[in-house]
């Protein structure tokens, strides 16, 4: 059978609610029109922050597993130097390595700076581009070299002095096209790249998009971090009237990412039929319905229910499950390689957090405030029914 090629697009921060084949009330056409394609799963995060849930989707394994996690002592800073040094290691083969070795080409773009060549997570990707890198256009040219100095001399020494062109062109559109901050983060550029892509086929694409993360118009001129860390410990509540901006603005912001999404399968229409393309999120944003904005941290289902949109190949339908993991995508797309589609069928669901993901070095808390929110939390879920263990 033939190999089908795959796409994930993962929208960075969506929770469940933000589309409207789970949330009537909100209007996210190109969604809703790719999901009468498909099968809409209900999801679990295995995480409520970036790092352990993109490792978890490219490994199959929980944080618990597979251990790129925070911790009390270590924050998303010191994980991300660990990662780029070597210090931590992802559990091989992870999904791009074994889509490599069985002959897909495969693509990464990412807009999160976390996800990226310096964490290598660009591991088994032909090429990967790093959307918040100024000169990312030359990984386009990875094939004429692995620095830019050596991409330019590859590129003149072959005479090819009309892709140096294309691709300064491509640096100065991405200036051009990201000129709305915060409502693009990168998309799009992205969107623009994608349909300049030669798609040889069979190919792995996997595009992370960063418009339903924060900051939002209202809360852009805070720093990274402090208005949601300064409420949670009370030393600056958010007040009323901010929330109810910000809270609004998020669902705002799910109408760029289904437009980013549309264009993504309009680039990729000439192939559709033979794609199994899979639309999802690493995890949520809580908007305080439980007092608490930001994601990380805790575990409620603002946090951890994400969108999980799966179109098969041709006219291939499986069963619907009541409820899958994003860790489940890992073995359903092995198995895709072969030309067959499975989901495992989980006894139960996981989902982890293991403290605050963020310094706290700056700020001035005591120790016990501290720990009531700097504490390891599990939840499980089976039959429809949610168990949370909370703390040490």
């Amino acid at each position: 059978m033939d190999q089908p090629n795959i796409l994930i697009v993962l929208m960075d921060t969506m929770r469940v609610d933000a589309v409207r084949p789970y949330n009537n009330k909100v209007l996210t056409p190109f969604v809703e029109k790719f999901a009468t394609d498909s099968v809409v799963y209900e999801a679990i995060a295995p995480s409520s922050w970036t790092l352990p849930s993109h490792v978890s989707l490219f490994t199959g394994k929980y944080p618990s597993e597979h251990r790129i996690h925070e911790s009390y002592d270590v924050k998303t800073d010191e994980l991300v130097m660990k990662l780029h040094n070597g210090e931590m290691q992802l559990p091989s083969p992870v999904l791009a390595e074994f889509l490599r070795k069985k002959g897909y080409n495969t693509i990464g773009i990412s807009a999160n700076p976390q996800i990226s060549s310096f964490t290598r997570l660009d591991a088994g990707f032909n090429v990967f581009v790093d959307v918040t890198e100024k000169d990312e256009p030359l990984r386009e040219a990875i094939t004429y070299g692995r620095t830019k100095k050596e991409i330019i001399w590859n590129i003149l020494k072959k005479g090819k002095i009309r892709d140096l062109l294309s691709l300064y062109k491509a640096s100065k559109e991405r200036i051009r096209l990201s000129s709305n901050y915060p409502i693009d983060k990168g998309g799009n550029w992205i969107t623009w790249l994608i349909r300049r892509i030669s798609l040889e086929t069979p190919f792995f694409m996997f595009i992370n998009f960063m418009e339903m993360h924060d900051p939002y118009p209202s809360d852009v001129k805070y720093p990274p971090n402090q208005l949601h860390l300064n409420d949670l410990f009370g030393i600056k509540k958010i007040d009323q009237e901010l929330m109810n901006k910000i809270r609004k603005e998020y669902f705002e912001q799910s109408k760029v990412a289904d437009l980013y999404f549309g264009r993504v399968l309009d680039a990729i229409k000439d192939v559709y039929d033979n794609t199994l393309i899979i639309l999802t999120s690493d995890h949520g944003q809580a908007l305080k319905e439980k007092n608490y904005y930001g994601h990380g941290i805790y575990l409620y289902d603002e946090l951890v229910k994400i969108p999980m949109i799966i179109k098969y190949p041709k006219e291939f339908k499986p069963k619907e499950k009541a409820m899958i993991s994003l860790t489940s995508i890992y073995d359903l797309i092995k198995t895709a390689s072969e030309g067959v589609y499975e989901i495992k069928n989980e006894e139960f669901i996981i989902s982890e957090t293991y403290g605050i993901q963020d310094s706290v070095k700056d700020i001035k808390i005591e120790e016990e405030v501290r720990k009531n929110h700097d504490a390891p939390r599990k939840a499980i879920f089976k039959h429809g029914y949610k168990l949370v263990i909370n703390g040490y």
